[in-house]
């Protein structure tokens, strides 16, 4: 019995601005292959960081670029010399409304030989965030920095998320920004930082109270007695007698 195939994509609109298209699939990775003739165009670079779309059925699949390799010599081809790896992030489909949506996740993945485009800016706003009361400005979109970015705090607060980078990127202003936003849109949650190399003792103002060493005061009781033995003699041993 043979297994039913995939229904063949539509062709790509011809105003879309088409790059590549894809070569492998892997997980939650894809390898786009970049056309020579549109890496060349200034509005066309595909760099790491910047997001890529793949059209793939009635769906837009979205993918952050983040290595761009030359070909291996054996495999070049003088219309795709650079190839593209991106994560997938999520895509963007038509809800029932007929309006699009981005959504996290993939559903399906794409085939192989599916176009890649870069995002037009109404993608771009469907996948950083509309300007909607559920959600908080935080910045601007590095790939085009007309768009603003946003965050839904609600569902920020609700799940497990990290801020990574290499030393001097920006992390630390970039969390104060966000805890910024959350107390803004929800005054009535309490965070508790811990911040070993005093980077955020001043960036919250009067909305936070800072303990260090020298106004943090515990009682007795809070101890164990091995605790209270330490907090007596300091660094040297107790003597039997004062213990």
């Amino acid at each position: 019995m043979e297994a039913p195939s995939r229904e063949r994509p539509a062709p790509p609109p011809a105003n879309r601005n088409l790059i590549g298209k894809v070569l492998a699939v892997g997980g939650a990775q894809v390898t786009v292959g970049l056309s020579s003739s549109a890496s060349a165009a200034d509005t066309a670079r595909a760099t790491v960081g910047k997001f890529l779309g793949i059209l793939s059925g009635a769906s837009v699949i979205v993918g952050m670029i983040t290595e761009i390799t030359e070909r291996p010599s054996q495999e070049q081809d003088t219309n795709c010399r650079n190839i593209a790896h991106m994560d997938l992030v999520g895509e963007i489909k038509a809800s029932k409304a007929g309006t699009s949506q981005f959504q996290r996740g993939v559903t399906e993945y794409p085939a192989i030989g599916e176009a890649a485009m870069l995002m037009s800016e109404r993608e771009l706003r469907l996948i950083t965030g509309e300007s909607d009361s559920k959600f908080a400005h935080v910045g601007m979109l590095q790939q085009d920095a007309t768009i603003p970015a946003h965050i839904d705090v609600d569902q920020l607060v609700s799940k497990h998320f990290a801020v990574l980078g290499t030393t001097g990127v920006g992390k630390s202003s970039g969390v104060a920004i966000l805890l910024q936003r959350i107390l803004d849109e929800r005054p009535d949650l309490r965070i508790f930082l811990i911040d070993p190399h005093n980077e955020y003792g001043r960036s919250f103002g009067d909305k936070s109270q800072v303990f260090n060493p020298r106004n943090l005061r515990l009682p007795f009781w809070l101890f164990n007695f091995e605790e209270t033995i330490d907090a007596f003699f300091g660094r040297r041993p107790g003597i039997d007698e004062e213990v």
